[in-house]
This record gives structure tokens, C-alpha cells and sequence, in this order.
């Protein structure tokens, strides 16, 4: 991807004022498994219910503490919910404001979190908060502006996500840092975005230091990218701690990259061929649709009749002038990546028949060694966090009532 180059995405698929209101607001084997690299399929019968609550809306984040207590991030207030190890609810808390105890915009939760605790990050109010205490005085670890200026800790993922990954690396707080604003133009600013720092921050002293600037280490996304009429790549930024060091996803070198603390390379994890070599212009409209219906509808979540979804489905795939070849590298390989507390990597391919650019219910499963196996989760699962022995996610019935859940990978 070219700092500036404004060529990249089809003609007529989104336009910049929605993108720019979306975008700125275990080691242990499968169930089943005879051999390392074979595919494994888990069932619905494989999940174990912990609770729910009537007051989840959509599930944005998830973290599991020490102690075996579940927080979670929902998309509306109240926005934290805690579960105790029995499935009872521990709290529900978390209101919208610019008060002293109240939230401005919470993005995610720290992976891994903090002296046993659970933190999230808002993004308004520059800081992490914990949450898991809702009870005791606020707790409230903000970030140093003259290092980590306000609003440089942004997503990279779907343009439709305003989810921020943040992770405990050791004693130190990785945050994504990037200083691209939309003054550079949109390819730009995604540029920025996909290439940011990620930086330590030490919540002892409140120091900050850089790990690794993707930037730097990695190769120009930009190769085999061929332009066709307009736009930019959809590319996702991919970045997770496994155990004591960081990963990467390197489009180009189709590999897993690894950084210790200090910023020095370890050895890469190669990964499969790629398999999305070719889209028709159908199957790319669809998986882009949800832009193009934000951009329709005036908003992230609103909806369109099932009639005017296939006639702007159609348009767009009418409109659309790329080669086959083109048009899939204009869309992200993977879509999500994650890691248990092990190292084992968790890795989501795209899937443009089940998800378009959310992924589907496969995932590859890699091994520190850099064994990889398919999974496929049971319907309607949605993980959200990855540790030795256990997915942790949401199970969503036939009405979409969320329940916090889990899958035994040890079982069988």
C-alpha cells in the first residue's frame, strides 16, 4: 500500500465520509485429534454455557481473569458484565458520559489484563480503567500524551470496527500508535494505520517505548497490488502476544513474524499457500457490501431490505472492472489472529462465501513449531479468547441471545 495513492478500491463502493465516521469514532490438542495436522471439526455439543445476562446487547471483547471471572466489553451500557466461575453475574456497570466514574468511548479490554484485574481502554479518555472492581474508587492509568498523543491508539482491522487491540506483554502494556491523520488523505491515514508502532508502556512509571514499528519491519504491502479503478486495500493489521514474545502478519512474506520485548527477531512462522487467489465481481460486492450499506443507510449498523440489498449488491458487481486476480488482493487474507497464553497461534482466513470480511467458522490452528491444522468451530460461535486448554467466546442461539461460553480443547 502506497502512503497517498488513492487507486485501490473498485469504483462506486464507498465513499471517504463513511469510511472516515466508521473508522475515527494452549498447547493442548483439539477434540478428536489422531495426528497434528489433520481437520478438526468441534460440534455444539463441544460447548459448555457459563451464563448470560438480558442486558448484553453485542459482545465487542471478552477477558478471562486468574481467578476464573469473565468480563466482558457489550456495545451498549451498561458496558462491562462480569461473571463469577459459576456463571453467576458478578457486576453490571458502565455508563456513557463525561463524568468522573463514567465512560467516554471504551474500544477493547487488555488482553491478558493487569495484577489479576480486568482494564479497558477508552479511547476518548486516553486511558485504561479498570473494571473488574467496580465497587472500590476508580482506577484510571492514563496514557502520556507527549509520547502517545491522544488518538493514535486505533484499530487496523474491518474499517467497520472500532474494537482496539491492546495486550500485557510481561510487565509492560503493548499498545498500536499511530501518528497518520486524515489530513494525509484516506489510503494514507489507512496506510498509517496498518503500518503503526506498537509500543510499550510500563504502568509503573508511565515510561513508553517501542517494540517494533511495523513500519519498518515490514516489506511494502504494496507488492502485487494491481489498481484497477479507484480505492485502496482492505488489508487488516494482525498483531497478538503469544506467551513472551509478539507476532505479526506479514502479507507479504505469507508468514507469522515474531519480536521479543527488546524489539529483536525470532525465527518467522511460514504459512500455507495462499488460497484466495481469485474473486468474481459478485463475491467481491457481497463481501464488501456492509460498507456500501453504511454508506447507503447513513450509519454503521443500519439495515436495508433484502430487495434493495441485491439490487445495490448487483450494481456494485456490475460497476466493477478488475480481473479476478485483482479484485482478492484488494481483500485481506486473514481477518482475525489471536494467541493462548502457550503461544499457540490462532489465525482466521477469510471466507468469502460464510463472512465476507468477518471470516467464517474456520480458523488455523499453529503450533510454536509452526504446525498448522483447520479448525472449525460449531455454528454460531464467535471466540473472542484463546488460552491453553479453552476457546472463549460467545454462543449465539437461533433468536441471537448471546451466552458467555467455552470449548474444552482437551476433551476427546
Amino acid at each position: 500500500m502506497i502512503p497517498g495513492d488513492r487507486r485501490a478500491l473498485p469504483r462506486g463502493l464507498v465513499h471517504p465520509a463513511l469510511v472516515i465516521s466508521a473508522v475515527v469514532l494452549g498447547s493442548c490438542e483439539p477434540t478428536a485429534a489422531t495426528d497434528r495436522t489433520g481437520p478438526v471439526t468441534l460440534a455444539g455439543a463441544d460447548v459448555q454455557i457459563l451464563g448470560t445476562s438480558d442486558a448484553i446487547a453485542s459482545v465487542k471483547d471478552l477477558e478471562v481473569l486468574p481467578d476464573g471471572s469473565v468480563w466482558l466489553l457489550n456495545s451498549l451500557e451498561p458496558y462491562f458484565i462480569g461473571f463469577r466461575p459459576d456463571g453467576s453475574i458478578a457486576a453490571r456497570h458502565g455508563e456513557a458520559g463525561g463524568g468522573p466514574n463514567e465512560f467516554r468511548t471504551p474500544v477493547g479490554l487488555l488482553a491478558g489484563g493487569l495484577n489479576g484485574e480486568a482494564w479497558a481502554f477508552d479511547y476518548i479518555r486516553h486511558a485504561f480503567i479498570r473494571i473488574s472492581e467496580p465497587e472500590e474508587p476508580w482506577t484510571q492509568l492514563d496514557l502520556p500524551r507527549d509520547q502517545v498523543p491522544a488518538g493514535s491508539v486505533r484499530g487496523g482491522r474491518s474499517l467497520m470496527s472500532q474494537t482496539v487491540r491492546t495486550a500485557r506483554l510481561g510487565d509492560e502494556l503493548v499498545i498500536p500508535s499511530s501518528t497518520a491523520t486524515l489530513q494525509d488523505g484516506l489510503p494514507a491515514y489507512h496506510s498509517g494505520l496498518m503500518l503503526a508502532d506498537l509500543a510499550a508502556v510500563d504502568p509503573r512509571t508511565g515510561g513508553v517505548r517501542t517494540v517494533v514499528s511495523l513500519g519498518d519491519v515490514l516489506d511494502d504491502p504494496s507488492a502485487g497490488f494491481v489498481a484497477t479503478d479507484g480505492g485502496f486495500p482492505l488489508w487488516y493489521r494482525l498483531w497478538a502476544v503469544c506467551g513472551d514474545h509478539l507476532r505479526v502478519h506479514d502479507r507479504v512474506r505469507n508468514q507469522l513474524r515474531g519480536f521479543v520485548p527488546s524489539g529483536q527477531e525470532i525465527e518467522a512462522i511460514d504459512l500455507p499457500p495462499v488460497t484466495l487467489t481469485a474473486v468474481t465481481s459478485q463475491e467481491f460486492a457481497r463481501a464488501v457490501f456492509p460498507l456500501r450499506q453504511a454508506e447507503v443507510t447513513g450509519g454503521v449498523g443500519s439495515r436495508l431490505t433484502e430487495q434493495d440489498s441485491l439490487r445495490i449488491i448487483t450494481e456494485m458487481a456490475q460497476r466493477l472492472t478488475g480481473e479476478p486476480h485483482e479484485l482478492a488482493v484488494y481483500l485481506p487474507r486473514y481477518v482475525d489472529f489471536a494467541c493462548s497464553d502457550a503461544g499457540v497461534m490462532w489465525l482466521q482466513p477469510i471466507d468469502i462465501a460464510a463472512g465476507g470480511l468477518q471470516g467464517g467458522s474456520t480458523w488455523l490452528r499453529i503450533a510454536p513449531d509452526g504446525a498448522t491444522r483447520r479448525v472449525t468451530l460449531p455454528p454460531r460461535f464467535d471466540p473472542l479468547r484463546f488460552v491453553a486448554d479453552r476457546i472463549w467466546g460467545v454462543q449465539r442461539d437461533d433468536f441471537d441471545v448471546a451466552s458467555i461460553a467455552w470449548i474444552d480443547l482437551t476433551a476427546g
